[in-house]
């Protein structure tokens, strides 16, 4: 028997015992990107067309962090925007969800805009009303 081989209950062959590792040195993986830089990329986004994942692996960055880019941006112009009104629409004889309900339901905020209706409950916070109007607008980007 050579002394590479082992039997059952043995102990191993030293040059077995011996593991490879591997020392990486230089610069690390996390980089810090300037915000005029990620604006761009995340503008480059917005095209029509492009693919995040396609900017991403032309700029280097991972595609999940440039989603994570176009998020923050996303809540930065929604939190910025000013607020506004809509005109609200009241038909004599009609029987709107958002008017009629029982006692358990919640009252809903209805809105119609090219067809695409959105229903908000009346007692959603800021941020959900403004990111489902933002939704909505960006679906229609989109179109």
């Amino acid at each position: 028997m050579s002394s590479s081989m082992s039997s059952p209950g043995s102990k191993p062959a030293p040059e077995d015992s011996f593991r490879r590792i591997e020392i990486i040195t230089g610069i690390g993986r996390r980089r810090n990107w300037p915000e005029d830089v990620k604006a761009a990329i995340v503008l480059e986004t917005l095209q029509d067309g492009a693919r995040v994942s396609e900017v991403a692996r032309r700029h280097g960055v991972a595609a999940g962090l440039l989603f994570r880019w176009r998020r923050a941006a996303r809540m930065r112009s929604l939190a910025s925007a000013p607020a506004g009104f809509a005109r609200i629409v009241s038909e004599p004889g009609s029987t709107s969800a958002a008017l009629q309900h029982g006692p358990h339901e919640t009252p809903v905020i209805e809105a119609e805009a090219d067809g695409v209706r959105l229903r908000i409950p009346a007692d959603a916070g800021r941020e959900a009303i403004l990111a489902a109007i933002g939704g909505l607008a960006a679906a229609k980007r989109r179109r």
